[in-house]
């Protein structure tokens, strides 16, 4: 027996057989005639002579060998067989590794899967009969194509496109479905808003309804888009209290009448200020909505909440709608058909004056007829229904019935529990606020007597 060091063990040269050196309690080192040299572990169990091969010198270092022979000389002092515990190790290894190659071929099958199923790829080609999407762009892909093109304008789809190919797909779009949480919305909306947050509150839209579209098909369970303005404030919409007078609506009325936009144009904008509903559902406004004296505006055209809405429709509004069929403020231009929500304000953001008023521009007069906003503060078609609503508190609407004329939902559990629409309660407050508008419009003595002169 030998006490073995580094300098011994290379010192052991190969014979014409294979040879054996123990050092003592069996642990000991083989030399092949090769000049392999192995480290093992001779030992009895159950009266039975058994050999374990430990690794071999110099790859398995001395140090490691002795720590291998301790552990197998453990397993024979409590009656266990080290070859076991190596089979068992070495089928452990070989099932890990197993695994491991399977998910490399599923990943690899997914990669290719995802490479193949792109957004470009899925609004390009036919979609796959009950298709499922698995990744955030996959999702962004069938909305796009099953939601959006059945219920956006055109140009609001362009927008929509840039969004979704500039930052939703870039920030989450190999992203699974499933595996999306608020803090992953969060984060997105926080870096799009650190370079343009009106980006970034397109972005927090359209990502709200493509979740909220998935959850209704079942592939998704939660909604990671909800509530992200209070966690990033920078995209919060600024607050604008800005509402006319009854001298800027006598004004505004007047100016919209005489103004060179086509007739479709000049009633729409005045049926958001006599409805008090949002410019955008008044440019939509189709025939088909109305029945009788109510307009109801579908979910996928109501605004920020898309949820259904109905409005009474007094003799003024019936009268600015007229008896037109389709949509009833028609655009000839485009594929939408009905005129566009930013035409209403481009209309009034080039107010008209008289077409004999001149202005001199170096040594030449021209014809200076545009003054944006009818000469008036900036204002813009959304601020004719704040005006609406905020003159409700003088025929004495509570507000909460004016929140529910012009569809806002109630917040905290009010809104969660309390699903009353109060039809006669709006049709009461329009009729109020018309009788109102009608008051403010008719020519006054005053008026009358600067006629005269």
């Amino acid at each position: 027996m030998k006490q073995f060091t580094d300098r011994y063990l290379t010192s052991l040269k190969p014979q014409d057989k294979k040879y054996v050196v123990r050092e003592g309690r069996g642990f000991a080192i083989q030399v092949l005639p090769s000049g392999t040299k192995t480290f093992m572990y001779i030992f009895e169990l159950n009266k039975q002579k058994g050999y374990l091969l430990l690794g071999n010198y110099p790859a398995m270092s001395l140090g490691d060998a002795r720590i291998a022979y301790n552990d197998a000389y453990k397993l024979v002092k409590n009656g266990i067989d080290p070859r076991e515990e190596k089979r068992t190790a070495i089928e452990e290894q070989s099932r890990l590794a197993n695994e491991a190659r399977l998910q490399a071929e599923a990943a690899a099958l997914a990669a290719e899967k995802l490479e193949k199923d792109s957004f470009d790829s899925l609004i390009e080609d036919e979609l796959p009969e009950g298709y499922t999407p698995i990744t955030v762009e996959q999702l962004a892909a069938i909305w796009y194509v099953k939601y959006s093109k059945e219920n956006h304008s055109v140009r609001w789809r362009e927008t929509i496109l840039s969004a979704i190919k500039t930052h939703i797909i870039p920030g989450i779009g190999k992203m699974e479905i499933s595996s999306v949480r608020h803090k992953h919305a969060v984060s997105l909306i926080e870096q799009i808003a650190s370079k343009v947050p009106g980006s970034a509150r397109n972005v927090m839209k359209f990502g709200r309804q493509m979740f909220k579209y998935a959850c209704r098909q079942e592939w998704a369970e939660i909604q990671p888009f909800q509530e992200i303005t209070a966690s990033v404030p920078k995209i919060a919409p600024k607050t604008d209290d800005r509402h006319l007078d009854d001298d800027e609506i006598v004004k505004a009325w007047k100016e919209i009448s005489k103004g060179p936009s086509s007739t479709e144009v000049k009633r729409a904008l005045k049926l958001i200020l006599v409805t008090a509903q949002r410019p955008g559902e008044v440019a939509q406004i189709h025939r088909d909505q109305i029945k009788d004296r109510w307009w109801t505006i579908p979910a996928e055209v109501a605004g920020k909440n898309e949820r259904e809405h109905r409005v009474y429709l007094t003799d003024t509004a019936l009268e600015l709608i007229g008896q037109g069929k389709g949509y009833i403020f028609s655009s000839g231009r485009g594929k939408r058909g009905h005129i566009s929500e930013n035409t209403l304000s481009q209309a009034i953001n080039r107010g008209y004056l008289d077409e004999d008023v001149v202005k001199v521009v170096g040594n030449r007069k021209i014809k200076a007829r545009k003054e944006p906003y009818f000469g008036m503060k900036p204002w813009s078609p959304h601020d004719l229904r704040r005006t609406a609503r905020t003159n409700m508190a003088r025929v004495g609407i509570t507000d909460e019935v004016g929140e529910e004329v012009i569809n806002h939902i109630k917040p905290g559990i009010v809104g969660v529990y309390n699903k009353y629409r109060y039809d006669n309660e709006k049709k009461d407050a329009l009729l109020k606020w018309e009788a109102l508008l009608l008051n403010i419009l008719s020519p006054k003595p005053q008026d009358s007597n600067a006629d005269g002169e």
